[in-house]
Parts: structure tokens; C-alpha cells; sequence
């Protein structure tokens, strides 16, 4: 990748900083996720040099855009058990070429515009995939994060969360409710939330003392934070990971796009989160999560920014999210 990058300042009220975000990489390479290098060989999908700025927490909306209330309580689906306990995890899963999906993407972002990083894990078949990008913001995608901190601090105490933890939890997962977030984080503490992330992988996601919707992260980071909700016991017992999968699993339907998109063929399940926030130089939209049925698993993350707000971007991400599920079906390599 090319070009320097100048953060914004952490706690600056929103308006412009010039940034070089650089260039989006499609890897195709033969390196393992988690080592430095980046594969042999490399496809260039251009884009412009966004404007990046950071906005001050008390600038930013509570819960995103508006969208539409449910009539009726989110119902969960079943905390389905994971089927690859003795298979490929993100972390082990081998970079592969899928050119056919690395041209589907190009031409929908030539097309839609925008920016995009993503990970797909296809863990039936210890495989990856990524449109590799600098880091980006979490927005609520990060709440899952808060969500393990919490889960593992109960379970180090050999304790049960709280009825108040519990109602968090459930309003921070399955409604994106801000509030919520903000009052788990306080009670688990940054530090905290920075060693469970240590504990997971993420070691490309930044924690600091701003907002946590502007803290940073890589599409492979979210990758592996989903992945520790499914079959190890590397951070969170099986109660604890059953229990973060079923609050994933029901989120409100005014909320279920994105990775969600799997949904629409018959007989998948999906445990997953989205995040979504404005900047100057246009919507943030992020999805993460795990997929499962008809013979196949994967974890797909997506960070990306619309030029053309909330809804476009939404729908951008619904298709390739519905790329990438058809590309896994198939086989990526």
C-alpha cells in the first residue's frame, strides 16, 4: 500500500483533516492470516484519497441514523452450536485466489463507488479471502468486543452476569443501543477491554481513551473476535460464547442486513453485528459475523465507507455480502 496516513485527532470536534487513505489490496497470496507478510501476489483496486476526520464523542448520534422501530421484541434463534471445534479457525485459515470473486467486488465497487476492506473465512475448508485496507473505525461493530470483556470477567470470577448486565447486553446487541455500550464499558474498564482483545488476537485494533466508535480495527481483527464466540475455549467457556452467539443471532430486523444477507437463502443461520456512523467524508458501514448451513461456516467482516450515505452504503455492503456467500459455496479457490 502507498501513501502516508495522518490520524485525526482523537478528541477533535468533527471537520475535515486531510488523510491519504492510500489504496485497497486484494491478497491473493499463500501467507498464513496473522503473519506480516501479504501474499505473493497483489491486485490494485483503485480509489480516491478520502478526507478522514475523527468527530468528539458528544458530536455524535446516539444510535446512527433512524431506522425503523420493531413492533415486537427481537426472538432469537437457537444458540446453535459451531461444527468446526476440531477444524480451521480464523487464525490458521490459508489466503487463497478467488479471482472470480476478487472481479465480482472490483466491478461493484467501480460501479457503486466507495471504499471497502473484508475478510471471508470459509472454515470448512481452512480458507480465506481479503480486500486487505488500512484501518478503519468500528463503529458498533466493536460492542461484541465489550460484550466478551464482560462475559470473561464473570466467568474469571466464577460468577453469573447481573440482571442490569444481562438487560445491557441484550440492548447493546440486539438494538445497537449506545447508552447500553457505554455503561458495560464503564463497568468492564478499557484496560480490560484491551486485554480480552489481547487475549483474542487484535492486535491491529487500537483502544484508547475516545470514543469507542472511532477506535480502530482491520476487517481480520473483527474476523477473529467472531471467531472466539465459536467452537474454543480460548476466551470464553461454552456457556459464555453460547451466550454472546444467541444475543448476535436476534438482532431486530431493522438491523439485519449486511452479513445478515445470507438469510435470504433458505436454511442458514447467522450470529452477527453492524456498525454505522457519519464522518465528513461519508458513512461508515460495517458489518461482522458467522454464517452457517447447508454444509457450509464462514465468518465474513466488512469495513467500508459510502460516498452516498446510510442507505446506499447499507445495500453496497448487502451485495457483497451476498458475493462472498456465493463465492464460499462455490469454493474460493
Amino acid at each position: 500500500m502507498t501513501g502516508a496516513q495522518h490520524r485525526p485527532p482523537r478528541h477533535a470536534q468533527p471537520g475535515p483533516t486531510p488523510a491519504a487513505i492510500g489504496r485497497r489490496l486484494v491478497v491473493v497470496g499463500g501467507a498464513l492470516l496473522g503473519v506480516g507478510a501479504l501474499g505473493l501476489g497483489v491486485r490494485e483496486l483503485t480509489v480516491g484519497d478520502p478526507v478522514a476526520a475523527a468527530a468528539g464523542r458528544a458530536g455524535l448520534p446516539a444510535s446512527g441514523p433512524p431506522s425503523p422501530t420493531p413492533t415486537a421484541a427481537p426472538q432469537a434463534s437457537p444458540a446453535r452450536t459451531p461444527s468446526h471445534s476440531a477444524g480451521p479457525s480464523v487464525a490458521t485459515a490459508r489466503l487463497v485466489e478467488a479471482p472470480l470473486l476478487a472481479d465480482r467486488i472490483e466491478d461493484l465497487m467501480e460501479r457503486r463507488g466507495g471504499e471497502l476492506g473484508l475478510e471471508v473465512v470459509d472454515l470448512r475448508r481452512g480458507e480465506a479471502f481479503r480486500v486487505q485496507t488500512r484501518e478503519a473505525y468500528c463503529y458498533s461493530t466493536i460492542k461484541v468486543l465489550i460484550l466478551t470483556t464482560v462475559l470473561r470477567q464473570a466467568q474469571e470470577a466464577g460468577e453469573e452476569l447481573t440482571e442490569r448486565q444481562r438487560s445491557l447486553a441484550n440492548r447493546m446487541i440486539t438494538r445497537s443501543d449506545n447508552a447500553a455500550a457505554e455503561a458495560l464499558l464503564a463497568d468492564a474498564g478499557r484496560d480490560e477491554v484491551q486485554r480480552v482483545a489481547t487475549m483474542v488476537g487484535m492486535d491491529h485494533t487500537e483502544i484508547d481513551s475516545g470514543w469507542w466508535g472511532l477506535w480502530r480495527t482491520h476487517p481480520r481483527d473483527l474476523g477473529r473476535m467472531v471467531d472466539t464466540l465459536l467452537s474454543r475455549d480460548q476466551v470464553l467457556d461454552g456457556g459464555g460464547r453460547a451466550s454472546a452467539r444467541f444475543l448476535m443471532a436476534g438482532v431486530v430486523p431493522a438491523q439485519r442486513w449486511g452479513v445478515f444477507t445470507a438469510e435470504q437463502r433458505a436454511g442458514f443461520y447467522v450470529a452477527g453485528k453492524n456498525g454505522w456512523g457519519p464522518l465528513p467524508d461519508g458513512f461508515r458501514v460495517n458489518s461482522t459475523g458467522w454464517v452457517s448451513g447447508e454444509g457450509s461456516e464462514y465468518v465474513l467482516s466488512i469495513l467500508s465507507r459510502s460516498n452516498n450515505g446510510f442507505a446506499y452504503g447499507r445495500e453496497t455492503v448487502g451485495q457483497v455480502a451476498g458475493l462472498c456467500h456465493d463465492a464460499v459455496i462455490a469454493g474460493l479457490a
